[in-house]
Formats: C-alpha cells, structure tokens, sequence
C-alpha cells in the first residue's frame, strides 16, 4: 500500500471517529455508565495519549472512576483507541451510522412517547416517593422532568444537599445532561450554582467532563465560576475533553 493510500486510510477512520463521538454525545442517555467510562478512556488515549495526571482522591469517585478506565489503557497507541472507540460504539449500536439520519424523526416519536407515558407513572412515582422508595434523585437520572418538576417543591430543603454519593441534585443533572431539569433547578430559590461535590467538583466540573455541552452553556450564562478547582486542584477546563467545551472555558 501507497504512502497517499495509508494516510486515505487514516483520514477515513479518523472520519469515522470524529462521527462517533458526534453520535454518542447526542445520544449520551442511550448508554450505560460502564460503557460511557470506557468512550471516556478510548477518547483520552486518543486525543492525549498515555495516561498522565495522577490519580483523584479517594473522596473523588466520578474523577477515580475516569481516570481508572483511562490509565487502564496503557502504552495503547493513538490509532488502536480510535479503533477501539468505534468499535465499542459499533457492538453496542450496530447500525449507529446509519441511524444519524433517522435522528430527528426518532427524537419526535420519543418525545410523544415520554409524554404521554410520563402521564401515566406520574401517580404511581409520587406514592413511591412518599414511602422513601424513590427520590428525585432518581427522577433526575431517568430523565423524568414532569415528576422533577411536580416533587421539587417538596425537595427544596434538600435542594443544596449531597446524598449518599456525595453528589447534589444539580450534579446529577449536569452529569446525566439534562439541560431542561438542569434549567429547572437553578431556578429554585437557594439553590447553589456552585456547590461542591465531595470531591470539591462543581457542576460546571460534571458536565464539562462529561461533554454536555448545552448544560455547560447555560451554567455559563447563568454565572457558574469556571475558576474553581476541586480536591485535585483540577479546574472544569482541565477536566474537559470536548473542544468546543474547551473554548467556551477559556
């Protein structure tokens, strides 16, 4: 093979690459959080190369977890991690360069599809709720804005608190992407736009890590400090991976 067909070859998987981070940051709520840390690991032996920041703090949970499924790749070389990425996304979603085009339409009947079945749970979540089976935390996770929306009122003197995996409930929305339950909880009055985690990470920290980009926007706009660092000493630029993140940060 040619010099010129080695380096088409590169630029096409590089392509194919570049597509699949675009897939799965659209799609970040289609997959499990075991899979996501392994895109996050494969990315970063992509993008920077071998592991080379030490490792968080044992309060750190989110950042351990991270760092663990990207230093477990080793010497692995640039080029094998972009083939693992894809190949990763391409096990789990066979056909995900195809289903790109079908996006918007798939988007429209899940949305009319949550609606109309988030009517539904609605009575049944709120007993849950009552009994201490379920909290909004667990709203937040499933994405849930209509029972977020329905039980925040009833969860505002818990509103700044950390649970029991040191996380807030504004972190659980940045961390999971979710712009509108994000929007929705910084308009509760007291609520602490830059509260730290147990890990001293803030939400702004959450979703720049986790390449939620619109979530990033509107923590912006609405005044998070992109100045604090957590434990580690570690900023929400120095966390991010994500380019357009990172210009937004700088």
């Amino acid at each position: 093979m040619s010099d010129l067909e080695d380096m088409g070859e590169v630029d096409l998987v590089e392509e194919e690459f570049t597509q699949a981070t675009k897939f799965i940051e659209r799609n970040h709520d289609r997959f499990e959080q075991k899979d996501l840390l392994k895109f996050y690991g494969f990315y970063k032996q992509a993008t920077v190369g071998k592991c080379n920041v030490s490792k968080p703090g044992v309060f750190n949970m989110t950042g351990r977890t991270k760092w663990s499924a990207w230093n477990e790749l080793g010497d692995l070389a640039k080029e094998e991690a972009i083939k693992g990425y894809v190949r990763k996304l391409t096990e789990l979603i066979p056909d995900w360069d195809q289903s790109s085009e079908r996006e918007n339409d798939i988007h429209a009947q899940k949305g009319s599809w949550v609606s109309v079945s988030s009517h539904a749970i609605l009575e049944e979540d709120n007993e849950l709720l009552a009994r201490g089976e379920i909290s909004i935390v667990d709203f937040i996770k499933e994405g849930n804005l209509e029972a977020v929306q329905e039980n925040l009122a009833s969860a505002s003197s818990v509103i700044n608190e950390l649970d029991e995996d040191g996380l807030g409930l504004i972190h659980w929305a940045a961390d999971r992407g979710n712009v509108n339950i994000l929007r929705l909880l910084l308009q509760e009055p007291g609520i602490k736009i830059d509260l730290k985690d147990c890990g001293g990470q803030t939400a702004l920290h959450y979703a720049a890590s986790c390449g939620n980009r619109d979530c990033v926007r509107l923590l912006l706009d609405r005044g998070a400090d992109r100045s604090l660092l957590d434990d580690e000493g570690e900023s929400c630029l120095d966390v991010a991976f994500d380019e357009e993140i990172k210009k937004m940060l700088m």
